[in-house]
């Protein structure tokens, strides 16, 4: 049985699975709004089910990551070290996991295309669960002059340089999953009857991903090209999206104020 792809559904061998509700304005008014947008996936799909069990599974990795049971005062004491480098990797994947609900009920998208993403984007997840965590381990040891602790060996600028590389690529590729899901949402904005502020608010996290792409990939070649001499410098790029991203989305911001504005003035 084949797996096939169309604009409007996808299916596996006779089965047919259709991509979305047949929205109108009518059903759309009787939803509800959030953050600007009509929440058309306020019921839970299979495939978010699944998505929702995989983060679970990724966060339960990172726990058992963490360390082994303490035998004595001093395990315990260890142990605790290491809670500032799990809040850090339990953050990000949470706001991941986050992100990817908030897509998922703001457009109610199950196509073929959506389900790809959504499953590469566990994919990606659940293979950077370790690396995430040495990372925010290292992160910290170095901070703290080794107080808090990692157990990752580290023996030169290059291996650090190395697994920034790592970490930026899979930071770099979880924004662009993120972008071809709101990238087919833009796709499919006719047939979920966006209306101009919804379509704007799209640009904006459209925008806002694709900053995070960029920073991910120049952190990523930075780490690389310079990674006997000045590579494990590479990560500082990363702290340059909070910068990056209030420029790209000004004007998109800009135009959002005035409709919400306008909306405001009518009612």
């Amino acid at each position: 049985m084949l797996l096939s792809i169309d604009d409007n559904s996808w299916h596996l061998g006779a089965l047919r699975y259709p991509f979305h509700m047949e929205w109108t304005e009518e059903r759309l008014s009787s939803l509800s709004t959030r953050e600007g947008y009509r929440l058309r996936g306020e019921s839970m799909t299979r495939i978010e089910v699944f998505s929702d069990a995989a983060f679970a599974f990724a966060v339960t990795m990172l726990v058992l990551s963490w360390s082994s049971i303490p035998q004595n005062f001093d395990d315990i004491i260890a142990a605790m070290k290491g809670i500032p480098s799990f809040a850090a990797s339990f953050a990000i994947i949470t706001v991941i996991w986050v992100e990817h609900r908030r897509w998922s009920q703001r457009f109610g998208l199950d196509d073929g295309i959506s389900t790809l993403l959504t499953l590469s984007l566990v994919f990606v997840v659940l293979i950077y669960v370790y690396p995430l965590k040495l990372v925010m381990d290292l992160m910290f040891a170095g901070f703290s002059a080794s107080w808090f602790p990692s157990t990752f060996e580290i023996t030169s600028g290059a291996d650090v340089a190395g697994l920034v590389a790592f970490f930026s690529t899979g930071f770099c590729v979880v924004a662009l999953i993120q972008l071809g899901l709101y990238g087919r949402v833009k796709s499919m904005s006719k047939a979920l009857c966006l209306n101009q502020l919804e379509r704007l608010q799209v640009q904006k996290e459209q925008l806002i991903l694709l900053v995070q792409a960029i920073a991910g990939f120049l952190s990523a070649a930075f780490a690389v090209i310079f990674m006997s001499s000045l590579g494990y410098l590479a990560g500082l790029v990363l702290a340059l999206v909070p910068i990056g991203i209030p420029i790209a989305t000004h004007r998109t911001r800009k135009k959002i104020r005035a409709i919400q504005a306008e909306s405001s003035g009518q009612d």
